[in-house]
């Protein structure tokens, strides 16, 4: 579940932002300095691509360096409206996740690993400029054990 909690968690920067705030598609980058993740250790570099953003589909990859120097990649794509849908780790199912949003534009998720049973929960907010997303994280372990983490994402670039 270690690094499945960065997977899962990572995910809400694939998410767009309320249609009456900007768009979620460009680059955007893990900010460790200003993120709290718990008894997880801290992976050395993160950042996603965010490739479409409307409620009908959602886009997205990560990509990233665990704190082992180990590279990884993974990818989400669905529409905002609570279904499941697979995640792909390095090419391979590793999960269902379901996004929904609320009217004021907050981002709630749910996720399953399929490959230890673990599940997360996640609400994330935007700034009001749309440059920095705040994700709260609570994830469970198969035999219950609950771990919560906060992740902040900071825009890098935005497409035009």
């Amino acid at each position: 579940m270690k690094n499945i909690a960065f997977l899962w968690a990572i995910l809400a920067v694939s998410i767009g932002l309320a249609q009456d705030k900007p768009s979620a598609v460009g680059a955007w980058k893990l900010d460790i300095a200003q993120s709290d993740l718990g008894s997880e250790p801290a992976p050395k570099s993160m950042f996603g691509t965010i490739s479409a953003d409307t409620p009908q589909m959602f886009s997205f990859r990560i990509h990233g360096v665990d704190d082992k120097g180990q590279a990884f990649w993974y990818s989400w794509k669905g529409p905002e409206d609570g279904s499941k849908h697979p995640m792909l780790l390095n090419g391979k199912p590793a999960g269902q996740q379901s996004v929904t949003k609320e009217p004021d534009g907050t981002l709630v998720r749910h996720g399953e690993d399929s490959t230890d049973g673990s599940t997360f929960d996640a609400r994330g907010s935007w700034s009001p400029d749309g440059k920095t997303f705040t994700d709260e994280i609570t994830s469970k372990s198969k035999d219950g054990k609950e771990s919560r983490e906060k992740q902040v994402w900071r825009r890098v670039s935005a497409k035009s």
